[in-house]
């Protein structure tokens, strides 16, 4: 079958996205449990509960991998604008999320809760501890992330209202799928440019080189924050 209608394509787009968010929260969950290293358990979740969930449901709607995920060509002045943005958009969601922090009580659940978990998830005492960081919060979540948000959901929420509002509506998808609400803001503002970045060039990716990026200046920055 061809893309959903238009008309039930918004809804196609929030099903999945739930759908994806129970079944990552559920295997985080279980595998934590079961003892597993936060970073294993990070990759493992996205692997199965956004990578191979959005694979399986394109095949099932029978829409061609590249077309559903935009895995086409792209020119280099948008590898660039990947590149370009990187340091500003960290730099920009960095401060946010300072801000937002320092308005918290030291003593508030939420503030120590957030910083007790990213503390845990950097913490690193060996090179394979520093190997495994960069492939949990770099390659794996620049991978997993982008196919689900800026590729399928994207794509199914573009068909319904246009771009515009398609961007605006994955970046607050993707802002609430990370579970903080101290960083609502800074997620979602680089939510929104990924999605520019396949609307200007039509491919998926620039966005993964962005996020890949992103997430690697904030893997050697945020530990310099908590130590």
């Amino acid at each position: 079958m061809p893309w959903p209608p238009a008309v039930s394509s918004r809804r196609v787009a929030l099903v999945i996205y739930g759908l994806a968010l129970l079944v990552y929260i559920t295997l985080s969950g279980l595998l934590s449990l079961a003892g597993l290293d936060s970073r294993v358990t990070l990759m493992v979740a996205q692997f199965l509960g956004l990578l191979g969930l959005s694979l399986w449901l394109v095949q099932m709607m029978k829409i061609p991998v590249r077309q559903a995920f935009a895995l086409r060509p792209a020119k280099a002045i948008h590898y660039y604008m990947a590149m370009g943005a990187a340091i500003p958009l960290q730099a920009t969601g960095g401060a946010m999320q300072f801000a937002i922090t320092n308005q918290l009580p030291e003593n508030s659940p939420t503030r120590q809760m957030m910083e007790e978990i990213v503390q845990q998830f950097v913490a690193t005492e060996t090179n394979f501890d520093l190997l495994m960081l960069f492939l949990a919060a770099v390659i794996t979540a620049a991978i997993c992330e982008e196919f689900l948000f800026r590729g399928l959901l994207l794509n199914l929420l573009r068909h319904r209202g246009g771009w515009i509002s398609a961007i605006i509506a994955s970046a607050v998808l993707f802002a609430l799928f990370h579970l903080n609400p101290i960083v609502l803001l800074p997620v979602g503002l680089v939510g929104a440019y990924l999605a520019v970045l396949v609307w200007r060039s039509n491919s998926l990716y620039p966005a993964i080189l962005a996020h890949g990026l992103n997430n690697l200046i904030a893997l050697f920055g945020l530990p310099l924050l908590f130590n």
